[in-house]
């Protein structure tokens, strides 16, 4: 009993169960706090692991690509499960091996391992922008704008500027020049068929109205009816006195069958016949008269009626002359104000700018002022002349079938009238005369000088043109239009699609059919106005910085083009390309970055597209320096157009010259008058070219086909962005045992029926 009291009484050792108490909770958090631990480490681990994974595979992008500046997966060559599952599994702390102690031990579950490559460089974003990546270190932008430069801040894009639009002036100015000079001529022939026609009718007029006036002076004062009366009252008594006559006959010889008593009667009958002998005389001569009198009403009516139909007809053949005249003098007179107006406009536009100052088209204005304008009231006061004329004449015809008898008076008039219309012709024909047949004479000569010019700027053109559509080939049998085919797709083989159109499908784009800018190679006025157009461009170009630029510099830079291997350093040394692609090796041989800009279908098509744009350029330098000195003779000639086809004539020339030189890799400078020690080569013109046909789509969709077709390589099968997953097991030492305890199912991704945890994670990379 003492023994039981005093232990229970006894309080040593309380502390220790005390402590177990309080251990037990601090052992059970220490081992959790041990398991979160670790798996916070292996999941790092495992996360580090599956990165590393996603690098290799992403280290294996493809070299072919890689030399064309592009980084990318080509699923030929990548062994990218492989490689994730090698690099994940040797990255993890179980790849140690059980001989050491590991703190962490996460173990890779291969199944579970997956790489997803995505976004191909067939996509015109994934490619632009690994080109402005590789670019916009290359190729900064001053180098394009020292480019572009050379034509801006020298002067030359504003000179040619200048000269686009005094070839416009000039050109709108000799359509008016022409038609005003059409009009006129075709006044002045329808004046001289007038005044001929004048000249022809009068003698004609002058002669039958005299005739007319002397039987009207012969008529006298007597009618036709009382004429006519008159004759037939003596004729009338004619034949009454011959009656009486005879009757005195038959009794004279009665009474002499009578005897000797019958003398005194017989005497007085002879008596009585020889009054009556003496009234027939009277009354026949009356006769006489009276017949002759209407001869004369007869002749006058015939030769009225003649002098009336003419008069008529030769009405109805003037009236559509003067009409043709009216109506042609009409629009002369149209044209003649307007080119006075444009001419104003040009005159004041240009500022009145003295010859010599600037460097532009000064000198070649004075040409406006050298064109001949007709004084509005000179040609006014012709074309009142002409209608006056033929007013007189109408005026005449209108006198002559008025009924009215002709009289001195009327004869007067009418004679007026008739010479008249000859006389008011001949006036404004020797007025006109000096002034319309020195215009024509000096229209001649223009148009002969002009024919002159053409001719000469015609013979360069055709050079040109039988220079376009070779690719300087041994044979007429093309060696790369297989190689067109696979890019262009074969126009013989319908539904066949190249490259080119696959991409430009991948990417929603449709295949425009705008045809470049070309100039007109068989016309010599367009030609040489299409020329500066096409130049004049450039003044407005580059007004802010685009993506477009490190795009046109890839490809100058990544592609061949007809001078590589041709061009020279400062030493003369042939320059080589130091580009990974290695360009000069390409199966398109010298001719990429020309289908890239045009994408023609063959060889030809595109060296001939890039040589005709670019004698267009050369040749529009030329022109605007030719107008810069225009000839002293072409400036006084009165056609501002001619000064320009002296201008197109000599500028075709020397583009021809320049062209032999850039095509050979020589560099040509860019105005040998304005900025003679800045040149640029054929290259440089392509990089031109670029800018001038910006069309970003269309431009990834050629660089991808020629991408694929110089290494084999589908883009569309390319990956540029790599997704890794993967899920490792790890095992807690503490946890599952608390967990189950706890009652919990699950934890850390583990199961109360797993002995291992499963950690996934998953990692992005993208070039």
């Amino acid at each position: 009993m003492k023994l039981g009291s005093r232990w229970r009484r006894d309080e040593e050792g309380a502390v220790s169960v005390y402590f177990m108490l309080a251990l037990l909770p601090l052992l059970l958090f220490f081992g959790l706090l041990i398991d979160v631990m670790r798996w916070r480490a292996a999941e790092q681990e495992t996360e580090q692991a599956v990165k590393a994974g996603v690098r290799s595979v992403m280290s294996a992008f493809s070299k072919d690509l890689h030399a064309y500046g592009l980084f990318a997966l080509d699923p030929a060559t990548a062994k990218s499960s492989e490689v994730f599952v090698k690099t994940v599994e040797g990255s993890l702390s179980s790849a140690a091996g059980a001989s050491r102690f590991a703190w962490i031990s996460p173990t890779l579950d291969k199944s579970s391992a997956k790489v997803t490559p995505m976004f191909p460089l067939s996509n015109h974003d994934i490619l632009k922008q690994q080109i402005l990546e590789e670019m916009k270190v290359r190729a900064p932008l001053n180098f394009t704008l020292e480019l572009t430069d050379k034509w801006k801040k020298n002067g030359v894009a504003a000179g040619v500027g200048q000269a686009a639009q005094f070839g416009q002036s000039a050109q709108k100015i000799e359509k008016l020049i022409e038609e005003r000079d059409k009009q006129l001529g075709d006044a002045w022939d329808a004046f001289i068929r007038i005044r001929t026609h004048a000249g022809d009718v009068t003698p004609f007029y002058q002669t039958q109205l005299r005739d007319l006036n002397e039987l009207s002076a012969l008529i006298g004062v007597h009618t036709l009816e009382d004429t006519q009366r008159a004759l037939q009252q003596a004729k009338q008594s004619v034949t009454s006195i011959q009656e009486q006559l005879r009757a005195i006959d038959g009794s004279i010889a009665s009474l002499a069958r009578a005897g000797a008593g019958a003398a005194m009667a017989i005497q007085q009958l002879a008596m009585a016949k020889q009054q009556l002998i003496v009234q027939y005389n009277e009354a026949t001569q009356r006769v006489t008269q009276y017949e002759q009198l209407m001869n004369h009403f007869i002749k006058y009516g015939e030769l009225l009626l003649v002098i009336q139909r003419k008069s008529s007809v030769d009405l109805s053949d003037v009236q559509p002359k003067l009409k043709t005249f009216q109506t042609a003098f009409k629009e002369a007179l149209k044209a003649n104000d307007t080119l006075n107006e444009e001419l104003q406009k040009v005159n004041a536009a240009s500022g009145g700018t003295p010859a010599g100052t600037g460097t532009g088209t000064a000198q070649a204005q004075q040409s406006f002022a050298s064109v001949k304008v007709f004084d509005r009231e000179e040609l006014q006061r012709w074309e009142a002349e002409v209608g006056g004329a033929v007013a007189q004449f109408a005026g005449f015809h209108a006198q002559m079938n008025d009924g009215i008898w002709f009289t001195q008076q009327k004869y007067a008039t009418t004679l007026a009238s008739v010479e008249g219309y000859r006389s008011k012709l001949n006036t404004a024909h020797s007025r006109m005369a000096p002034h319309i047949d020195t215009h024509q004479q000096s229209v001649r000569q223009v148009q002969a000088a002009k024919r002159e010019q053409r001719t000469k700027a015609m013979a360069v053109l055709d050079q040109v043109r039988r220079g376009l559509g070779t690719c300087s080939l041994i044979s007429d049998v093309d060696p790369y239009e297989p190689l067109y085919h696979e890019l262009q797709g074969n126009p013989n083989t319908p539904g066949v699609v190249g490259f080119y159109q696959v991409y430009m499908s991948m990417n929603a784009q449709q295949d425009p059919l705008t045809a470049p800018p070309a100039v007109p190679m068989d016309n010599v006025d367009e030609a040489g106005l299409g020329a500066l157009k096409l130049l004049s461009g450039l003044e407005s170009l580059l007004t802010d910085v685009r993506d477009e630029f490190y795009i046109d510099e890839y490809a100058i830079s990544k592609f061949s083009y007809r001078t590589l291997g041709l061009e020279k350093d400062a030493f003369g040394r042939p320059r080589t390309s130091k580009e990974l692609s290695a360009p000069e090796q390409h199966p398109l041989t010298n001719q990429e970055v020309e289908y890239l800009i045009y994408g023609g279908g063959s060889c030809a098509s595109n060296y001939s597209l890039a040589y005709a744009e670019m004698f267009a350029f050369r040749f529009a330098v030329g022109i605007t320096e030719a107008l810069m000195r225009p000839e002293t003779k072409a400036l006084a000639a009165g056609s501002p157009w001619l000064v320009v086809l002296t201008a197109i004539a000599e500028g075709a020339w020397k583009a021809q010259q320049d062209m032999t030189e850039l095509v050979q890799g020589d560099a040509v400078p860019v105005s040998s008058k304005l900025s003679p020690l800045i040149t640029m080569t054929y290259k440089d013109y392509l990089r031109l070219f670029l800018l001038l046909h910006s069309r970003e789509q269309v431009l990834l969709s050629r660089i991808q086909a020629l991408v694929q077709l110089n290494t084999n390589i589908d883009l569309a099968a390319t990956s540029t962005y790599v997704s890794g997953n993967a899920s490792t097991a790890h095992r807690h030492w503490f946890m599952g045992g608390i967990m189950r305890a706890l009652g919990e199912s699950s934890f850390g991704g583990c199961s109360k029926d797993s002995a291992h945890c499963l950690l996934t994670r998953t990692a992005d990379y993208r070039y």
